[in-house]
């Protein structure tokens, strides 16, 4: 029996591993209904080619977009199910639903970047996880 599998996705490298950092931290409200997430960093040492844009993130089943914080720093911020309110959801309470199948080792992850319009996915190792943040209790309203 022969197994063939065929991406859809090129795969190539776009940024050298050595030119880039990855790391994540997760976080809890110290409220109850406050939230939970998972913050996702990558930093460049040099800025990516006009050519090449930095779409999204996939991380432990989440698909995330970036945001620019500047050429050099992105931020993706998933919201996690727990600690969430279970009230009547609106906008700001829905948590980001794991989309994606891949199957990935808890510190890889996959860089979804478009060049020259075309996307591209690279798969990126040795994520690194900085200390959690749990945020204080919201102080007794009198």
């Amino acid at each position: 029996m022969s197994v063939t599998l065929i991406s859809c996705k090129p795969t190539e490298i776009i940024v050298q591993e050595n030119n880039f950092s990855a790391s994540y931290e997760t976080w809890v409200a110290g409220v109850r209904g406050g939230g939970s997430g998972i913050n996702f960093y990558l930093e460049l040492k040099s800025e990516l080619p006009s050519t090449i844009e930095l779409k999204k993130v996939i991380f432990r089943g989440y698909e995330v977009s970036f945001e620019k914080q500047d050429n050099l720093h992105f931020q993706a911020m998933i919201k996690t199910a727990a600690n969430q309110q279970n009230e009547q959801l609106n906008d700001l309470q829905i948590y980001t639903s794991p989309k994606n199948a891949l199957t990935l080792a808890e510190d890889e992850a996959v860089l979804v970047f478009l060049k020259n319009g075309k996307e591209y996915q690279q798969k990126i190792s040795n994520v690194k996880e900085k200390p959690g943040l749990e945020y204080p209790s919201a102080r007794p309203k009198f």
